[in-house]
């Protein structure tokens, strides 16, 4: 009797510890929220059973010093000082790993150095866009400027470095007529946040974004249906190709 006791309080806390939630918090501005990629990246997690509760802090046009000194109402500071978060994912604004990534690296640094409870700390690069001087719209791989910028100014970015500018270098690429970006040609469609969230989503977790939903509906807080995200097959499937591709460096089998 005591031996099945035993293995059933152990399925117990094994199934405990399966279903608690991980708190992932996303620190950026509008290239993290646009078309809701933080609760895309959860729905996408829920999918696969893994139960992510992610938030976000985020404002239009943040840079992480604004982040640190708590402008455009953030509260960053206090949300990685008091909570704890099992990851942290940080995107700085766009253009300053090109032209200030002296202020990226040293508040980074500073935003990291309260966050210490956290397990485990990404940086977001992301994609140069046609509105940034300086680059040929023809460059197939222009967003490695980005990348590389963190990657050899910032201690530790090359292990957890989110590369969603090189997937949407990749993407272009292989699919010019499937547009990843607003009429603004800057933020993201729903194209190009399905593309980020699936790279998130993978360097997250370990896991191929193949056969992820391409579409998740739900019910707000008054019962109303919502739709968290949505893009046709094809797009869903290019996505994922590519986002296996960019993180893992080969599509994994099955």
């Amino acid at each position: 009797m005591k031996k099945i006791s035993f293995i059933f309080f152990l399925a117990l806390s094994t199934f405990s510890f399966a279903q608690k939630k991980e708190k992932i918090l996303f620190v950026g501005n509008s290239f993290t929220f646009y078309y809701n990629i933080p609760s895309t990246v959860e729905q996408m997690a829920l999918s696969r059973g893994l139960h992510w509760d992610i938030s976000q802090s985020t404002a239009g046009g943040a840079t992480l010093k604004e982040h640190w000194l708590g402008e455009k109402g953030l509260k960053t500071k206090k949300l990685l000082s008091k909570k704890r978060f099992s990851r942290v994912i940080f995107q700085d604004h766009s253009n300053y790993p090109l032209t200030a990534i002296d202020t990226t690296a040293k508040y980074l640094e500073k935003l990291q150095s309260i966050a210490k409870r956290s397990n485990t700390k990404y940086i977001y690069s992301t994609w140069v866009y046609p509105g940034i001087s300086g680059f040929d719209p023809l460059d197939k791989n222009r967003s490695k400027a980005i990348e590389n910028a963190l990657k050899n100014n910032i201690s530790g970015s090359k292990e957890y470095l989110i590369p969603v500018g090189r997937a949407f270098d990749a993407f272009n690429s292989q699919f010019p007529r499937s547009n990843l970006l607003t009429d603004d040609n800057k933020h993201t469609n729903s194209n190009g946040s399905y593309l980020a969230a699936c790279v998130i989503f993978s360097k997250l977790s370990g896991q191929s974004s193949k056969g992820l939903p391409r579409r998740k509906e739900g019910v707000d807080k008054k019962g109303k249906k919502i739709f968290y995200f949505i893009v046709q097959q094809s797009i869903a499937e290019k996505c994922q190709k590519v986002a296996d591709e960019i993180v893992f460096g080969k599509v994994p089998k099955g």
